[in-house]
């Protein structure tokens, strides 16, 4: 239950929550989902002291979810009123309002903070009262099944690593996505001399937390701020885009491939974990 709970769903949660909308909000579900990947190999699924990220990600989410929705209140009762400065400052923060419900982008993100809230107030339960309990209930056919697709999962993630290392250094050529490529170089090459399909894997530490990095800085580009010339120039220049409509497949790609990145690389740390044990 618990490994079902912090290695997938929750996580997923956090980034559905961060890319819904590009706000501050969202960059702290999103440090949140760095967090709960990069502690995952260290302390285990079940380790106990995992509380102090879950506690936190708990009362945050849901006092986002409470203020969201005063906001709407608020925003139904004032209407066209509404200051647009102050509007300004708040969609920088992340609340929004209901535009159509067509496309209810706000209730989306409302669920998903609910959701995540209570995904992490059901591990912290779990955990405190010992997992027999779930055991017992309708959940346990289930949690064979995932602990069986999360061990094929991690397998897959070791074998498609390289290539996904090699697929970020290669998407967008800049110079945030040259260690990557230089990494898979170094890779290749150890392999061929030695023979060891381990040399694929070297500097996958420092990569590890340089694609964390490189999420954080890609995701700070992306907050509805007016960068001066010279930010937008620095970014354009080491290869931090801005993602819109009019961006190209390619940088699309390779943020995709960063994300992949650093989930697989979690994935294989955990793998590693469990070698070693």
């Amino acid at each position: 239950m618990a490994s079902f709970l912090v290695g997938f769903l929750l996580p997923s949660l956090l980034l559905a929550a961060a890319l819904i909308n590009w706000s501050v909000i969202s960059f702290v579900d999103l440090i949140a989902f760095l967090l709960v990947h990069y502690i995952a190999p260290e302390i285990g699924y079940r380790f106990q002291r995992r509380h102090w990220l879950l506690w936190p990600i708990f009362i945050f989410s849901f006092a986002v979810f409470l203020a969201q929705l005063v906001y709407l209140l608020i925003w139904a009762a004032v209407g066209q009123d509404w200051d647009t400065a102050e509007t300004g400052w708040m969609r920088l923060l992340g609340f929004m309002i209901l535009n159509s419900w067509r496309n209810p982008t706000v209730m989306y993100f409302l669920a998903l903070q609910l959701l995540t809230s209570l995904v992490a107030l059901a591990d912290i339960y779990s955990s405190r009262f010992g997992f027999a309990r779930w055991r017992d209930t309708w959940w346990s056919p289930f949690s064979g099944i995932f602990e069986h697709l999360g061990s094929h999962l991690r397998v897959a993630s070791c074998l498609l690593l390289p290539a996904v290392q090699l697929a970020v250094g290669i998407c967008n050529p800049s110079w945030v996505s040259l260690p990557f490529f230089i990494g898979s170089c170094a890779g290749l090459v150890d392999w061929s001399l030695t023979s060891n399909v381990s040399g694929l894997f070297r500097w996958w530490r420092v990569l590890y937390i340089y694609a964390g990095c490189n999420i954080v800085l890609l995701y700070l580009y992306q907050l509805p701020i007016n960068f001066s010339d010279m930010i937008r120039w620095i970014a354009s220049f080491i290869g931090v885009f801005r993602i819109s409509v009019e961006t190209e497949g390619p940088d699309i790609c390779s943020g995709l491939f960063l994300v992949s990145f650093y989930i697989m690389v979690c994935l294989f740390a955990f793998c590693l974990g469990l070698h070693h044990r």
